[in-house]
Parts: structure tokens; C-alpha cells; sequence
């Protein structure tokens, strides 16, 4: 990032590293838990549920490319070592149910980890509000894609 682009960031840029990289790393294990998931289910609903979640899985590996360019941006690295994404993770790691045909815990799952991110991206959204406004952005959009995200997984829970 260029001279007066850092000037403007009045926050400790290892500090917002840090948070940056929390959010890349959930959004990197929410990518793999979507798309392993819809491999795995099997059932009478499981096409019409992962056609969604493969959907979902692609949106969340946009959103970790997202913040990983802010990260480098910023002179800070993203998590380079997968097994640091758990370790980094505020929202962690939930693997699919070992019911292959349990698709109402797998939408479960999906709303705890969509709750989680909101959470998260509310918290940090506010905490760069005056202090990093690209960053700032960066998150108020994330969180605006994450509430839409649960909304529509709380629809797809009324229909199984």
C-alpha cells in the first residue's frame, strides 16, 4: 500500500492484520465446510441443498480473496499454513454430520456459522469505523452479505 494509503489508517496496522486474518481464516474453513459438505450429503433433498451450498462455498472463498488483498495491502501476510486456519479462526470449524442424509443439522450448522460471522463482522465493522475506513468497508459489506446469508438458510430450515 502506497505512502498516504497507511498515513490514513489510524489504527495499529498489526492490529488490523490480526483481525483481518481472523476473518480470512473463518472464511477460508466456512469455503471448506460448504464444499465439503455438499459432497458429502446424500438423501431425497440433498441435490436442491447442495447446489446452495456449493453456491454459498463460492462466496465465502470471494470474500476470503477479498481480505487477504487487504491484508497484503496493508504489509501484513494471510495465514499461509492450513493447519493455522482453525488456530487463527474466531468462528472455528464445524465438520459435517457424520448422517450423511441429517440435512436439517447441516443447515443447523450453516446458521451457527452465518450467526457467528454476523457477530464478528459487527464487532469489527465498528471497531475500524474511525480509525480505517477501507477496512471499515470491508467489513460492513461482509456483514451485509452474511445477514442476507442467514436469512436465506433460515428460509431453507422452514422447508425440511
Amino acid at each position: 500500500m502506497g505512502r498516504k494509503g497507511k498515513e490514513i489508517v489510524k489504527a495499529k496496522l498489526e492490529d488490523v492484520t490480526a483481525d483481518l486474518n481472523k476473518a480470512y481464516a473463518d472464511e477460508w474453513l466456512a469455503h471448506y465446510q460448504y464444499w465439503l459438505t455438499a459432497q458429502w450429503i446424500r438423501g431425497m433433498d440433498a441435490d436442491t441443498l447442495r447446489g446452495v451450498l456449493i453456491q454459498q462455498s463460492a462466496d465465502e472463498l470471494s470474500h476470503a480473496e477479498l481480505i487477504a488483498n487487504r491484508i497484503i495491502q496493508l504489509g501484513g501476510t494471510p495465514v499461509m499454513h492450513p493447519a493455522k486456519l482453525v488456530e487463527t479462526s474466531g468462528c472455528g470449524y464445524k465438520q459435517p454430520p457424520s448422517d450423511s442424509t441429517n440435512l436439517t443439522q447441516v443447515i443447523q450448522d450453516v446458521l451457527e456459522a452465518e450467526a457467528c460471522a454476523i457477530d464478528a463482522y459487527s464487532k469489527m465493522s465498528e471497531k475500524y469505523r474511525n480509525t480505517d475506513q477501507v477496512t471499515h468497508e470491508i467489513f460492513e459489506d461482509l456483514l451485509k452479505d452474511e445477514v442476507e446469508d442467514e436469512e436465506k438458510w433460515e428460509k431453507l430450515a422452514g422447508t425440511f
